[in-house]
């Protein structure tokens, strides 16, 4: 009984967090802003992503955020990145991920999309895209 108990409640707070957002902000140093349906604020850690969301850290600051199927986007200073699409539906085997870094630097652990669809990960930089084939991974955009 308690076996069950526990495992709803897992899945019950997994389809919440999915109603609420892709991701959520873990961690949070400095002056991080957050580009939502147009408008721009100071992010917080909590807040949830949605698709479309653009993030930019200022000088001496990051931002770490937990995607719905456990990649880890680490942002450091100066960056601006874009979550263009997200999509994680294991349930009817649908797997999309698509992200822009255009400054800065960003380290990234793939998660389940990485792993069970590869090839639906897409990685934007200024000069051209990056091909994940492996798990972790560190990109720097110069200025």
């Amino acid at each position: 009984m308690k076996i069950r108990v526990g495992l709803s409640a897992i899945v019950l707070a997994a389809s919440l967090w999915g109603a609420q957002g892709i991701a959520i902000v873990k961690n949070l140093k400095g002056n991080v802003l957050i580009k939502q349906e147009g408008v721009y604020k100071s992010l917080e850690k909590g807040t949830y992503l949605q698709a479309g969301d653009i993030l930019q850290t200022a000088d001496n600051s990051s931002v770490g955020v937990v995607f719905n199927d456990g990649t880890v986007i680490s942002l450091g200073p100066k960056s601006l990145f874009v979550v263009n699409r997200y999509r994680f539906k294991p349930s009817a085997n649908e797997y999309d991920f698509d992200m822009t870094l255009s400054k800065g630097t960003v380290a990234v652990e793939t998660g389940k999309i990485g792993k069970l669809a590869p090839q639906n990960v897409s990685f934007k930089v200024p000069q051209g895209s990056v091909g994940i084939r492996g798990t972790k991974f560190i990109i720097e955009v110069e200025e």
